[in-house]
């Protein structure tokens, strides 16, 4: 895997599959779901005793992962918890993100920044590899998302989530309490997804958290939510969840041929000296195009045939 692979044109991820940091064998099974990227855990998922040896794990994931052509990210400690040393530690060939959890303020995104500036030079990497994925895990953090997606040109995207009835960190941080049908999650996604392209980072993703793992119908619709409401891709806690999130952000056969008709029929109005037509019983013109080329490039990168 060349770093230009690992890094920028590995984006975007469609689903990023966590794997404790301290399971050796979970990280060679991990890519068996298929997942378009792992996030190797140094946080939440490893016992503090452990940490400091998951570090050499989680290097070795990421040759191993590098060595299927398969991207990993990183999800490191806050900075004030031994993040730096996390960095410090793991930035190598393959790595293309950290997460960033519990973000609050901008200067902990600089100081992320910096630490990676100085780890890839040491590792010999170009300078700007390793992307940032930010966790607006507090009140102050969702705040002011936008100022923290805007304070480092490595920042990728924002995460939200759209979760079940099991509160995690962003619902006790907001005060809301999370449930299946998700309105209350409405404005915070829309925010996030909002903030995160506004300031130039132009893949928020969605953690898929708070159910039983065996509700997949429940999963599969957070996952359609989360792609309508313009996340780029899901964050998920196991396996069994990676087909879905990968259907849910995969142009469909219908999605595809709305888009080929419509970008033929705007190609014989535009033949005719018109800038607008009626397709399918609705109005188009130049504005419509962006969106259905974007869809059968995904679909192209996605090895689906659109001629």
């Amino acid at each position: 895997m060349t770093e230009s692979t690992a890094g920028e044109d590995c984006w975007p991820l469609r689903s990023l599959l966590f794997v404790p940091g301290q399971k050796p064998d979970w990280i060679r099974k991990a890519p068996r779901a298929k997942p378009d990227a792992l996030i190797l855990d140094l946080e939440d998922a490893v016992p503090p005793a452990e940490k400091a040896a998951a570090r050499t794990t989680v290097r070795e994931g990421i040759g191993y992962c590098r060595g299927i052509d398969l991207p990993a990210t990183v999800r490191i400690n806050h900075p004030d918890e031994g993040g730096l040393d996390d960095i410090a530690a793991v930035t190598s060939h393959g790595l293309v993100a950290v997460l960033l959890p519990k973000a609050r303020t901008v200067e902990e995104i600089r100081t992320v920044d910096r630490a990676l500036c100085h780890a890839e030079g040491r590792a010999g990497m170009r300078m700007g590899t390793v992307g940032i994925l930010v966790l607006p895990e507090t009140a102050e953090g969702m705040r002011d998302a936008g100022l923290l997606a805007a304070a480092s040109t490595r920042v990728k995207g924002l995460l939200g989530s759209f979760g079940g009835p099991v509160p995690a960190d962003m619902a006790r941080a907001f005060g809301f309490r999370p449930t299946y049908e998700g309105a209350e999650q409405y404005y915070l996604a829309s925010k996030l997804v909002l903030d995160s392209r506004a300031a130039g980072a132009p893949y928020p993703l969605a953690s898929l958290i708070g159910t039983r793992i065996d509700e997949i119908e429940a999963l599969r619709k957070m996952a359609v939510r989360a792609r309508d409401f313009g996340f780029a891709g899901c964050v998920l806690i196991h396996p069994s969840h990676v087909a879905l999130a990968n259907e849910a952000f995969t142009p469909t056969a219908e999605e595809i041929a709305y888009a080929k008709g419509l970008i033929a029929a705007m190609a014989e109005a535009e033949a005719r000296g018109a800038g607008a037509v009626t397709y399918r019983g609705a109005m188009i013109d130049y504005a419509m195009l962006p969106q259905a080329n974007a869809t059968l490039r995904e679909a192209r990168r996605r090895g689906i045939a659109v001629e």
